[in-house]
């Protein structure tokens, strides 16, 4: 054992080694792992543990640096594998802590030659930190620099000890070699792993918004997925953006900073070895147990992969179910892009070996797109003629995209399954034109005798047509002319029953579609059919929305989107279909924000689709925005917008006539709270002829009578809604009607019937969480709610609910509405037109105008005509096409 009374000062250590670096400017705060580190404070160590770029630094410096005292700080360096500058700058950052008394012996200790094997010396630390009054957090940054065992040792050492005072937080791209297992198992271990690390999609919208880089906030998602949430390269590609204008370089591999930056960081403390099989497996996004070794030509390859994927490394992230490898996305697409500019044969040759692997290993998908990447044009006709069918009822369309897109018209002339194959992805993003073209291709290729499959597909191909963009009674007879029979026994008997049960849905036989459909999907899950799965899961979610079932419809979408790659860059009518159930399960909770993301969501997944059920979606995505944006503030502006819609529908014939009463329902509602009279006028005008006799349409009436002041005339309608049993095209349309007959009783002095319809509508908001009537209600409803809360029985915990919920989206309070002649008087002042011209234009009085206009101005909160106009337009009382006001 070494001499411990021989002693040597400590070595001198720079300042800025044993000080809290400063966080960034842009720093992002991250309450969850500052929370996850606080509830760790009082294990014996924190382990920090991630690859490099994962803001280790930036979490621990921002974390103790919230603590103020009792933070003793160490950023290790390749020097600190000199076993006694590394003591010298541990003793150095200790004594700099404010808990460390002035008479405490780690003030003066010295440290001797070797530090780590002298058991006095230890000793001697250890016990001046046992006699602390309170711990202090030792935090020792960038571990993985110490590469010699000495360090190590002491501080092993140290920590069997675990004397009272301390605290170890380590942050290292690797395990140290410490205890950690035995902590772990024993549960004193605080960890904080790369998983945690990756920035979720709100915390890069924060660090975009706080770089200003311009990033559109519709790119986050894709962003997200593009560097698998990794600090370091969300910073890169601010910094892309920044210089470039655009993320283009970036995505594409050509950013030449961000390879510079892969290459020192992540490659170079690799052997050539690992880099030549990284960049070999880049051209796969999964690489299953075996095919490394094929790429590679190393029967090795697999273990060296393994080592690659462990903790001391996390180059690569292996495991699943069956078990495969996969690179970060960042690294893998720079490692690809850099390998086909310097070896583009060589990368054709890589994937013509993928492709051949995949093919023997059952798995048509890589193998098609690897295929194609290798520009095997008569190998990509071979797995199309075998696997078409496959891949697109299981979803592999993009495979099957690039796979058409490589033949030439030559290969496909003689052959109809490549035409219809391409029809129906046509048709699944709306294309109904282009599908239109493939279709008559393969009918001019059609065989005198076909085989039953492609029969079949045909007609299916015709059905899903006209249930896009054709009539409901043309799409009825489309899908009678689908033979379940002929279907029996081919890929495309699942397909077939889902197309049939449209004919039970358009008798509204929802009992026996419902139970057809949760029998194909249950045979699509076990085939892994994805398409024919989220296809039943999306009209089994529509059929929830008929029924008023809209907690179903609910999880039924999100099991959908569930399913979906993230972000899923395709276009899609049944995305977009599922974004409109959601969108709208979103407004009935009293979610609006929710719901106006959903909401945009199906624009950009349907793009400019012509076909008729695009058109609709949008049309729809467009009412349900403006009316959460109506309740989230924006009240001028939602209400144009769902304004537009209708107009947009014309007649109304042309679309669902629950699409026509959504629109018409959430419209009027809209138009009367603000005051717009004349706009819920022509709503119901407009309804009149697509609802006639529907219950949506006595509501509205009931509204009217309501807002005109006749109780007693809107509560008569209410009560001919119920007697006459006018069918109700949106369920939860009732709820909205008993509290309108909440309201005319309430102005009425009814307060017992006003409990009683309050208490009915209750119970029929709990069971779909409608919220949105109640949250978005008047006030004096709040109020009479508010007053009933400890006599609702069944009903309170939802009213509990609701009110907490209006408390929380800190809604604005609506503005006093203009009058009718207020607002024909403010159509005019942009005009130039004097207040004469203006009274004579009205025939009214000069004076009159004059009154109105001081109105006009104190529900503005203005002062001048041009304010009056600006703040007008802002609000969108005035359309811009219509407004010339010079003076």
């Amino acid at each position: 054992m070494p001499d411990s009374t021989v002693i040597s000062p400590r070595r001198r250590v720079p300042r800025t080694k044993v000080s809290i670096p400063e966080s960034p400017r842009d720093l992002v705060s991250r309450p969850r792992l500052l929370a996850a580190l606080d509830a760790a404070a009082e294990a014996p160590m924190v382990f920090v543990g991630a690859p490099a770029g994962f803001g280790k630094t930036v979490l621990l410096a921002d974390w103790t640096g919230r603590r103020r005292t009792g933070v003793a700080w160490v950023s290790a360096d390749a020097d600190d594998n000199d076993d006694q500058l590394f003591w010298s700058a541990v003793l150095e950052a200790l004594g700099g802590c404010s808990r460390i008394p002035a008479g405490n012996p780690m003030r003066l200790l010295a440290v001797p030659p070797a530090p780590s094997t002298d058991l006095g010396f230890l000793a001697q630390v250890a016990d001046a930190l046992d006699a602390l009054p309170e711990p202090v957090l030792l935090v020792l940054d960038a571990a993985q620099e110490i590469t010699a065992l000495p360090p190590w040792h002491g501080l092993r050492a140290l920590v069997r000890h675990q004397p009272a005072g301390l605290r170890l937080a380590i942050s290292s791209r690797c395990e140290p070699p410490l205890p950690l297992g035995r902590f772990r198992l024993a549960g004193r271990l605080g960890e904080v792993g790369a998983t945690e690390l990756q920035f979720s999609p709100a915390e890069v919208g924060a660090l975009l918004e706080g770089t200003g880089t311009g990033i559109a906030p519709d790119q986050v998602d894709l962003l997200v997925a593009r560097t698998g949430g990794w600090p370091a390269g969300l910073r890169l590609a601010a910094a892309s953006a920044a210089r470039n204008g655009s993320l283009r370089d970036f995505f594409a591999g050509r950013d030449r900073a961000v390879l510079d930056y892969l290459t020192d960081e992540v490659l170079a403390p690799l052997t050539t070895g690992q880099r030549d099989l990284l960049r070999a497996i880049s051209i796969c996004d999964d690489v299953p147990a075996g095919l490394a070794a094929a790429l590679a030509g190393r029967p090795e390859a697999e273990a060296m992969l393994r080592k690659l994927g462990e903790p001391a490394s996390q180059v690569i992230r292996s495991g699943g179910t069956p078990p495969h490898h996969r690179l970060p996305p960042l690294l893998r697409t720079y490692l690809r892009a850099e390998l086909l500019r310097r070896a583009p044969e060589a990368t054709r040759t890589l994937h013509a070996t993928a492709a051949r692997w995949f093919t023997e290993n059952g798995r048509p998908a890589p193998a098609l797109l690897h295929s194609v990447r290798s520009g095997n044009t008569s190998r990509v006709g071979e797995l199309l003629r075998r696997h078409a069918v496959t891949l697109f009822l299981s979803g592999d369309h993009q495979e099957l995209r690039l796979a058409l897109a490589v033949l030439d018209d030559r290969r496909t002339t003689n052959d109809p399954l490549p035409a219809l194959i391409s029809a129906a992805l046509c048709l699944e993003t709306g294309e109904t034109s282009a599908a239109g073209l493939q279709l008559a291709r393969a009918e001019a290729a059609w065989p005198e005798e076909p085989p039953a499959e492609l029969t079949v597909l045909r007609q299916l191909t015709y059905s899903r047509l006209a249930q896009l963009d054709r009539s409901p009674v043309q799409a009825v007879r489309a899908a009678e002319r689908v033979d379940e029979c002929l279907a029996a026994g081919t890929e495309l008997a699942g397909l077939a029953t889902l197309h049939r049960t449209m004919l039970l849905i358009a008798r509204h036989d929802f009992g026996p579609a419902r139970e057809a459909l949760v029998r194909v999907l249950g045979a699509a899950e076990d085939a892994h059919q994805t398409f024919m799965v989220t296809q039943c899961l999306t009209t089994l979610g529509g059929l929830a929305c008929s029924d008023g079932d809209y907690r179903v419809m609910d999880t039924l979408g999100r099991r959908v989107e569930g399913r979906r790659p993230v972000p899923d860059p395709q276009r899609s009518i049944e995305g977009a279909q599922v974004c409109a159930l959601l969108a709208y399960g979103d407004l009935l909770r009293g979610e609006p924000a929710e719901c106006v993301d959903h909401a945009k969501r199906i624009g950009r997944l349907l793009g400019d689709a012509p076909a008729r059920d695009a058109r609709n979606l949008r049309l729809i995505a467009e009412t349900l925005r403006g009316a959460a944006e109506f309740e989230l503030g924006g009240w001028h502006a939602g209400l144009r917008r769902m304004r537009r819609a209708r107009t947009r529908l014309g007649a109304g014939r042309a679309c669902p006539a629950e699409h026509a009463a959504l629109c018409a329902v959430l419209e009027h509602r809209a138009a009367l709270r603000l005051g717009a009279a004349s706009q819920a006028r022509e709503v119901v005008r407009w309804a009149q002829a697509i609802l006639g006799g529907s219950g949506e349409l006595l509501l509205m009436r009931a509204r009217t009578q309501l807002r005109l002041g006749r109780q007693g005339a809107a509560s008569s309608v209410l009560r001919s809604l119920v007697d006459e049993e006018a069918p109700m095209l949106l369920p939860w349309v009732t709820i909205e009607a008993s509290l309108v007959g909440v309201q005319a009783a309430l102005a009425a002095g009814a307060q017992e019937r006003a409990a009683r319809l309050l208490d009915q509508a209750l119970r029929a908001a709990e069971p779909g969480d409608v919220r949105f009537p109640f949250v978005f209600a008047p006030p004096d409803i709040i109020a009479f709610l508010t007053t009933r809360l400890g006599r609702l029985g069944f009903g309170e915990r939802f009213a509990g609910q609701v009110l907490t919920l209006r408390r929380t989206l800190h809604t604005p309070p609506m503005p006093a509405p203009l009058t009718e002649r207020e607002r024909s008087v403010l159509r005019l002042l942009p005009t130039q037109r004097s207040i004469d011209e203006i009274a004579q234009d009205l025939t009214v009085s000069p004076n009159t105008v004059k009154t109105h206009v001081r109105g006009i101005y104190a529900k503005l909160d203005v002062r001048s005509r041009r304010d009056a106009v600006a703040t007008a337009l802002r609000r969108g009382l005035l359309d811009t096409e219509v407004t010339d006001f010079t003076g």
